[in-house]
This record gives structure tokens, sequence and C-alpha cells, in this order.
């Protein structure tokens, strides 16, 4: 009976620690972006979370599981040439919160034993290294694979800058007139599903912003072909 409670208790502990990691690792990416003017846009760290809609911040319930495990963004408040030099350091706070933070707790460990110090020192630790390995993860890159594509240029940074142009069109003005071809056709070519998605959906906002009705239409298409090999939340997403 006592290695069952120790049981549950090392879980919940465990569930706590990552909790409080999650919100320090979504955080550094938002303080980066808050230090350069940039404004918060979405925090999600388990069921819970604030969204930014037109009216101001919003406290809301996740319905996304894929997000509970952390999601924290922000946005320019203007289309400005820096913003993707921003962005890179964006990439690169969160796992710097998780490492600092992790040290600063594996120090209060070793000063005072305790189970919650050294989880919340290994957690982060272990968080912050996970995120700042150049890897693929799931539907996309960890922040430091795609601060690597960034800087490394090539291939890489043609879709992370296409992307990012296509999200402040998006974000601001939705004047998809002047989406240029080659930002879209960068993601089409992209081997990742997810941003080959992105550039189905913002040729279609294109062909359709100038009335080429075909294009539009055999777009359309391959974006319902393409559904089933991209997560749902990225369908919602992308709602035409």
């Amino acid at each position: 009976m006592n290695i069952f409670f120790d049981i549950i208790i090392f879980i919940s502990f465990a569930l706590l620690a990552y909790w409080i990691s999650a919100v320090i690792h979504e955080l550094g990416h938002v303080v980066v972006g808050l230090a350069h003017g940039w404004k918060l846009f979405m925090f999600v760290v388990g069921p819970i979370g604030i969204k930014r809609k037109e009216d101001g911040l919003h406290l809301y319930f996740e319905k996304n599981v894929v997000l509970w495990f952390g999601v924290g963004g922000t946005l320019p408040v203007k289309n400005d040439a820096d913003n993707m030099k921003v962005w890179a350091k964006i990439l690169l706070g969160g796992p710097i919160a998780s490492l600092l933070a992790g040290i600063l707790f594996l120090a209060i460990f070793i000063i005072h034993p305790n189970l919650v110090w050294l989880l919340l020192g290994a957690i982060p630790i272990g968080m912050g290294i996970a995120c700042l390995l150049p890897l693929k993860t799931g539907i996309s890159y960890s922040d430091g694979k795609r601060w690597h594509r960034i800087h490394k240029g090539g291939k890489g940074k043609a879709e992370e800058t296409a992307l990012f142009n296509m999200i402040m069109i998006d974000q601001f003005c939705k004047d998809y007139v002047s989406i240029q071809k080659s930002d879209f056709e960068a993601l089409l070519d992209s081997k990742n599903s997810v941003l080959r998605y992105y550039g189905l959906y913002f040729s279609y906002r294109y062909y359709d912003a100038h009335n080429d009705f075909d294009n539009k239409s055999l777009t359309l298409d391959a974006l319902h072909k393409m559904e089933k090999d991209v997560p749902k939340f990225i369908v919602d997403d992308c709602k035409l």
C-alpha cells in the first residue's frame, strides 16, 4: 500500500514539475517577443489557454490536446524587415529559459535535497536540450532546428521565411493579392506535409484574390486531398 501511495505521489510531483517546466519554456518564447515590442497572441499549457481576439485577450478552454504540451506565441505589431531576425531570437527564448530554470532548481536541490527540486531541475534541462537539438518533431521542427534552418540559409531558410511572410499577411492586412508566388511555391516544394498544406492554403488565397478560378479550383481539390495527411487543428487553422 505504501509503495502504491509513493508511486501516486511521484507521478503527481512529476506532472506538476512538467507543467511548471512547460510554463517556463513557453514564457521564455513570449518574454523575448514582448521585449522586442511584439504582442501576446496565444499562451496554452494544459487545457487552459489565453488567446488574443479583436477585443483583447480571452481566457478559454483549449480542446486540442496536442496544444496542451505548451504553446507560447507572440506577433509583431507591424510588418517590419527585422521581424525575421526577432523571430529567430524568439525560437531560442524557450530552450534558454528552460536551461536556466533547470540549473537554478538543481542548485536549490543541492542545498535542499528534495524530490520536487530534483524534478524541477531535471525536466526543464531535458526539455531545453531536446528543443535545442536540430530535430524534426511531430508536425514540424524543434526550436533549434528552425533556428538552424533560418541561419543556415538555402531551402530551409526559404521555407521558414515564406511561412513567416504568409502568416504576416494573413494576420495583418489579409491583402492576399500581395502574396509573392515564390513564397507559396517554396512551401509547396517542401518535404514537410504541414508546410505543403500551408503552401496550398496560401496559393488558394492568392488565386482567389486574382480571380484565377481554374487554379483556385485545382488548389481547393488538392487541399481536400491533403487534409488526411495533416493534424486536424492545422486544417481548422486554414479556414477557407
